[in-house]
C-alpha cells in the first residue's frame, strides 16, 4: 500500500507530455486558448515619431508648422523600416477635409461634405495616416529630393523608389519633372556623377551579367562601346535640355565629390516598361545597315529570370555611361518610347508602369568589388472606370494595371504581416506579377525602400485618395527584419555549431577565391596590355633601327656612285680633250700647207 501511494505522488509530479497526456478537464487554465489579438497600430515606431493617440488628441486650432528639415531628421536612414513620403499636388482649392497635423508628418482627412457621395462608412469618419514627412504644395522638387533621396545616394545602399497614387496626381512630375524644375531622377543622376567624378573608368570593363558582376575582355569592350556610340547617336539635339537642367541642379545643390584612391567606378544604366504584364526595352538600339540607321525593331518582350535569388532580364541593354549628359539623354531618348495615351482625367496618362535602373559597380584595389543599384519606378496610376471612361485597349490596358497594383500591395500586406506576428507567415507573392518581381530584392528586405505617395487635395478624389492612404499606411508600417534562429540546446548542439562554422568558412572561402579570380583576370589583364605596350615599342624601336641602317646603306652606295660617276667623267673629259688637241693641231698643219702653196 506504501509502494502505491509513493508511486502515485510520483505519478503526480510528472508533467503531461505526449506519453502521458493532461485529463480532460473544464478548467479555464486547461482550456486552448486563440491567439492574442494584435492592435491595430503597430507599437513599433520610428525614432522621434509621436504616438498616434497623441497626433489624435491635438487641436488643429493650434497648430504650428515644423520645418520639414527637421521632421526629416528624426528619420534614420540606415533603419530597416520602409520611408513613405506622402506629396500634395498644387490644386486652385484645396479641400479642407485635409490637414496636416503640427508635427509634419501626419494627414488628418475627414469626410467631405457631401457625405452621400461616399458608399463606405469607413469614409465618413475622421481617420490619421502617419507619414514619414508630408510635403505640402509648397514643397518645391529640391526639399523633396534633399530629404527622400540624398541620404540614400549617399550612404551608397542599393534601394527603391516608388511613385504612387491616383492618375493626375503628379507621379511622373515628381520623378522626372521639367528642364526648368528637374525631378529625383535627374538630380540622382548628378549627383551619382559628382560623387564619383574622381574615379569613373573610361572603358566599361566591368558589368553585371546575369545579376553578376564580370569582367570583360576587349571584344565585348569594343562591342558596348558601338552600342553607346550608337545610342547616343540618336540623341542629337537634346544638348539645350541637359545644360538647362545642370544649370538649375546646380543652383539647388552642392553636390560634393568623394576622394577615393585605387577604385574604379563603372555605371551602367538601363529602362524598361511594364505594358499589359509584358517588360519592353526602352533602350534597345535602332537596326543598322552600313552606315545608315533603320527605323526601330518590332518591340519584343523580355524574359524574367531568377539567378541565385537576384531577378535579372534576359536580353535587357544596359549602357555605359561615361557622363550625367549622357545618362539624361539617353533618359529623354527611351521617354520617347514609352506608352502614353489620354483619359478623361489624364491627358497624357502612363499606361505602363516604367523603371528606371542605375547600376554602380566600385572595384577597389584590394579586389574587392562592391555593386549597387537605385531603382526609379514610376507606377502607373490606379484608376476607376466611373472616373476615366475608359473603353477599348484603354480598359485592357487599366486592368492590366490595377492588377499589378493590387499584386503590390498584397505583397505589402504580406509583409507587413510577417513583422507583426512574428512567424513565417503568409509567403509573399512576389511571383504574381511582372512588377513584383523586379521589385522582389525591396519587397523581401533586401534593399531599401522608399515611397512617395501623390495625392490630389480635392474632394472628387476623396474615395481614391482613401484607397491611395490605406495602401500607403500597410508600406509605413512595414520592418524589415531577419529573424533570428533559436540556439539549439540539445545534445547536438555541438555538431550544428560545427556545421555552422564550417558554412561560414565555405562562404569566406568562396568569396576569398572569388576575389582572387576578379583579382588574377585584372592582372592577366594588365599584363596583356603591358605586353602589347612592350611588343609595340620593340617593333618601333627595331624598324628605327632598320631605317637608320637603311639610311647608312642608301648614303654609301650613293657616294660610291659618286666617286664612280667623277671618275668616268674625268677619263671621258681627259680624252675627248687630246681628241681635241689632235684635231687643233692637225688643223694647223692644213692651214699651213695652204699658206705655202698660195705663196
Amino acid at each position: 500500500m506504501s509502494d502505491q501511494s509513493s508511486l502515485d505522488s510520483i505519478c503526480e509530479d510528472v508533467r503531461p507530455s505526449f506519453l502521458r497526456a493532461r485529463d480532460p478537464s473544464v478548467d479555464r487554465c486547461s482550456r486552448p486558448r486563440p491567439e492574442r489579438q494584435v492592435r491595430l497600430f503597430d507599437e513599433i515606431q520610428e525614432e522621434g515619431q509621436r504616438d498616434y493617440y497623441s497626433d489624435v488628441e491635438l487641436s488643429t486650432d493650434d497648430e504650428v508648422s515644423t520645418p520639414l528639415s527637421e521632421a526629416s531628421s528624426d528619420q534614420s536612414i540606415d533603419s530597416n523600416s520602409a520611408l513613405v513620403y506622402l506629396r500634395l499636388k498644387p490644386v486652385s482649392h484645396i479641400s479642407s477635409t485635409y490637414k496636416i497635423n503640427h508635427a509634419g508628418n501626419v494627414l488628418v482627412a475627414g469626410p467631405p461634405n457631401d457625405t452621400a457621395s461616399t458608399s463606405n462608412n469607413k469614409n465618413k469618419m475622421e481617420q490619421h495616416y502617419s507619414f514619414s514627412a508630408v510635403f505640402d504644395s509648397t514643397v518645391k522638387q529640391d526639399e523633396v529630393y534633399r530629404i527622400c533621396i540624398a541620404p540614400r545616394i549617399e550612404s551608397a545602399d542599393s534601394f527603391v523608389v516608388l511613385t504612387y497614387g491616383t492618375s493626375g496626381s503628379g507621379k511622373t512630375f515628381t520623378l522626372l519633372g521639367t528642364p526648368s524644375d528637374p525631378g529625383i531622377v535627374p538630380r540622382a543622376v548628378e549627383n551619382v556623377f559628382r560623387l564619383n567624378a574622381s574615379n569613373i573608368y573610361p572603358q566599361p570593363a566591368m558589368k553585371l551579367e546575369k545579376a553578376n558582376t564580370c569582367i570583360m575582355d576587349d571584344n565585348e569592350i569594343e562591342r558596348e562601346e558601338n552600342i553607346r556610340q550608337t545610342l547616343l547617336e540618336c540623341c542629337a539635339g537634346m544638348n539645350a535640355e541637359h545644360e538647362l537642367l545642370e544649370k538649375t541642379i546646380k543652383r539647388d545643390h552642392e553636390f560634393q565629390t568623394l576622394e577615393q584612391d585605387e577604385v574604379s567606378v563603372f555605371i551602367w544604366i538601363s529602362f524598361v516598361e511594364i505594358y499589359n504584364e509584358i517588360v519592353y526595352d526602352l533602350l534597345a538600339p535602332p537596326q543598322t545597315r552600313g552606315n545608315q540607321q533603320m527605323a526601330p525593331p518590332q518591340r519584343k518582350g523580355l524574359k524574367t529570370v531568377i539567378n541565385d535569388g537576384k531577378v535579372f532580364l534576359q536580353g535587357l541593354t544596359s549602357v555605359y555611361v561615361k557622363s550625367s549628359a549622357e545618362t539624361l539623354k539617353l533618359l529623354q531618348w527611351g521617354l520617347q518610347r514609352v506608352t502614353y495615351a489620354s483619359t478623361s482625367i489624364n491627358a497624357n496618362s502612363s499606361r505602363s508602369h516604367c523603371i528606371f535602373f542605375i547600376d554602380v559597380i566600385k572595384y577597389y584595389g584590394s579586389g574587392l568589388v562592391v555593386d549597387s543599384s537605385y531603382k526609379f519606378c514610376d507606377l502607373a496610376g490606379s484608376e476607376r472606370l466611373n472616373k476615366t471612361r475608359n473603353i477599348g485597349s484603354r480598359l485592357t490596358e487599366a486592368k492590366g494595371i490595377n492588377t499589378s497594383l493590387m499584386t503590390l500591395g498584397r505583397c505589402l500586406d504580406a509583409a507587413n504581416n510577417n513583422k507583426k506576428f512574428k512567424s513565417k507567415g503568409q509567403i509573399i507573392p512576389v511571383r504574381e506579377s511582372k512588377l513584383t518581381m523586379l521589385l522582389q530584392a525591396a519587397l523581401l528586405g533586401k534593399e531599401k525602400l522608399t515611397m512617395i505617395v501623390n495625392v490630389t487635395p480635392t474632394d472628387c478624389f476623396y474615395e481614391e485618395n482613401m484607397n491611395v492612404l490605406r495602401f500607403s499606411a500597410i508600406a509605413k508600417n512595414i520592418i524589415f527584419k531577419q529573424p533570428t534562429k533559436p540556439v539549439n540546446k540539445s545534445r547536438y548542439s555541438f555538431v550544428v555549431e560545427k556545421a555552422k562554422s564550417a558554412a561560414e568558412e565555405n562562404i569566406f572561402l568562396r568569396s576569398e577565391l572569388e576575389r582572387k579570380d576578379a583579382e588574377m583576370r585584372l592582372m592577366l589583364i594588365e599584363q596583356e596590355r603591358q605586353l602589347r605596350k612592350d611588343l609595340v615599342e620593340s617593333f618601333e624601336k627595331k624598324l628605327a633601327e632598320k631605317e637608320r641602317d637603311y639610311q647608312l646603306s642608301l648614303k654609301r652606295e650613293t657616294e660610291l656612285l659618286q666617286r664612280m660617276f667623277d671618275l668616268k667623267l674625268a677619263t671621258l673629259t681627259r680624252k675627248y680633250e687630246n681628241q681635241i688637241e689632235d684635231l687643233r693641231e692637225q688643223y694647223e698643219e692644213e692651214v699651213e700647207k695652204k699658206r705655202r702653196l698660195t705663196e
